[in-house]
C-alpha cells in the first residue's frame, strides 16, 4: 500500500496543500483531532511540503481519504507561504475574499487585527461581535449541543441569496480567528488558503 500510494502520487515531486475545504475542515475546531492536526501540518512550513515528507510522519491511508474528499490539492512545483505582516498581506487577498473587497482579521477575544476597506470603528465593532458568536457557540457545545458551524452569514433581504456579512472561525495554534467578510464570501478560493498560511506562519507578525 505504501509503494502504491508513493508511486501513484510520485512522491517525491509532489507537493501538498490544502484547499479551501481543507482548510474548513482542519482549523474549524478548538481542539483537533489527530487528523485534522495532519492537515494542519501541511501549512506550518515556509513552503509546501512534498508528499514523501509528509507520509514519514502520517499514513497513506489518512493522505488517499484527504484527497479523496477534496481536502488536499497536489502540485508539481512548490510555493512559498505569504512573507508579509498580515496588515500588509490581507490587502492582496481581499479583493478575492469579499464581493465587496472589505475583510478584517479579528481574535475571538475581540480585538481586530488587520483590517481592509472597514474604518477602524466598523472593524473593532465587527470584531466584539464576531468574538460573543465564537463565544456562544462553544459554551452551547459545551452544554452537549454539537454545534459544528464554521461561519455565520448575516442577510439583510428574505430571500438568502447574498450576506451582508460574514464571520468565517477559524483555530490556528490553539488561538481563535475570524475572517470578517462584507457581501458575498468567496472562500473558495486559493485566496482563502493563503490567507490562513499566512495565518499559521506569521507568528502573530500583524503589524511592521
Amino acid at each position: 500500500m505504501v509503494a502504491a500510494m508513493s508511486s501513484y502520487l510520485n512522491a517525491d515531486k509532489t507537493y501538498l496543500t490544502l484547499t479551501p475545504a481543507g482548510i474548513f475542515e482542519a482549523f474549524s475546531q478548538n481542539e483537533p483531532t489527530d487528523e485534522q492536526l495532519a492537515l494542519q501540518d501541511l501549512l506550518s512550513y515556509d513552503q509546501t511540503l512534498l508528499a514523501a515528507d509528509w507520509l514519514q510522519r502520517y499514513s497513506n491511508d489518512w493522505l488517499q481519504s484527504f484527497i479523496e474528499q477534496g481536502w488536499i490539492e497536489k502540485l508539481s512545483l512548490f510555493l512559498p507561504a505569504p512573507n508579509l505582516p498580515l496588515d500588509q498581506f490581507l490587502p492582496y487577498v481581499v479583493a478575492s475574499l469579499s464581493g465587496k473587497r472589505r475583510a478584517a482579521i479579528g481574535s475571538d477575544e475581540g480585538f481586530c487585527l488587520a483590517r481592509v476597506g472597514y474604518s477602524q470603528e466598523e472593524a473593532d465593532m465587527l470584531s466584539v461581535a464576531a468574538a460573543d458568536f465564537s463565544g456562544f457557540m462553544l459554551r452551547q457545545k459545551q452544554r452537549g449541543w454539537a454545534v459544528e458551524s464554521q461561519a455565520i452569514s448575516f442577510f439583510q433581504q428574505v430571500d438568502l441569496l447574498i450576506p451582508e456579512t460574514s464571520f468565517v472561525f477559524l483555530w490556528i495554534d490553539n488561538a481563535g480567528y475570524v475572517l470578517i467578510i462584507d457581501g458575498e464570501p468567496l472562500t473558495n478560493s486559493r485566496a482563502f488558503v493563503e490567507l490562513v498560511w499566512a495565518l499559521k506562519t506569521s507568528g502573530l507578525r500583524f503589524l511592521n
